[in-house]
């Protein structure tokens, strides 16, 4: 199966993110899903409208700059946590016009390559007090984009909620620790899972894609990438007799 993504963007959507119709079949006892990849998203699973996008780059840029150091990632963020956050770097960072935009929104990868990663390396900080100020920039912006919705959407505001996070970022100890301290005047616990739905969760929501393109069932919510309708995606390639 391939193009995922192009019936979507055939009704107006942003083509992403696809993840959240596995999050809602198959993960349903929780409120926010946050993914902490390349890029964070945040998905948010309500009764009648299911709200998700993508709130920031994130590994894509820790690990740029983890490898000056030349390590593949900051493991646990010990790095991080070794560094002090520059304030006006973070204060750039957080004034970047995408945070302004209103959701259904995604962001590419070059976003973290091509515009956050040269922002920073304009400052020329030492690699673990760079590493300590987009961890911080990171967890803001997922606190503010959390707020921002328990603010504004009426189905979820007044309640105690559920946070799971997956993503390669789950596994970064400093990471979460500083999203958790950005979520504190919020109702919401953070929880990361064991770290077999940390690393396979992407995996079987691409799975589930699957069999609902071969059922012929929606596979992409029109509520998180802002598309007219639900669709379903993918091309289907049936191999002939040899």
């Amino acid at each position: 199966m391939s193009d995922l993504r192009a019936l979507d963007i055939a009704f107006g959507g942003e083509g992403a993110p696809i993840v959240p119709i596995g999050e809602k079949l198959l993960l349903p006892g929780y409120d926010f899903f946050l993914n902490l990849g390349g890029i964070a998203n945040l998905s948010v699973n309500q009764p009648e409208k299911y709200i998700a996008f993508d709130v920031c780059a994130a590994n894509r840029v820790l690990n740029l700059l983890a490898a000056k150091t030349g390590k593949a990632y900051d493991e646990n963020g010990q790095l991080a946590a070794t560094g002090i956050p520059h304030d006006v770097l973070l204060q750039k960072l957080n004034e970047l016009d995408y945070y302004n935009k209103a959701f259904p929104k995604s962001l590419a990868n070059d976003f973290g390559t091509a515009v956050v990663f040269p922002l920073v390396e304009q400052y020329g900080l030492p690699v673990v007090d760079a590493l300590s100020t987009y961890t911080e920039h990171i967890a803001v912006q997922i606190g503010r984009a959390a707020g921002h919705l328990l603010a504004n959407e009426n189905a979820i505001a007044g309640k105690s909620h559920s946070l799971l996070v997956t993503g390669g970022g789950a596994f970064n100890q400093f990471l979460v620790q500083r999203i958790q301290e950005q979520l504190k005047p919020l109702p919401i616990e953070v929880i990361v899972p064991d770290s077999q739905l940390v690393n396979y969760k992407e995996a079987l929501v691409m799975a589930l894609i699957g069999v609902l393109r071969w059922r012929e069932e929606y596979n992409v919510l029109s509520s998180v990438t802002g598309a007219e309708r639900n669709s379903i995606n993918g091309a289907l390639w049936l191999g002939g007799e040899a």
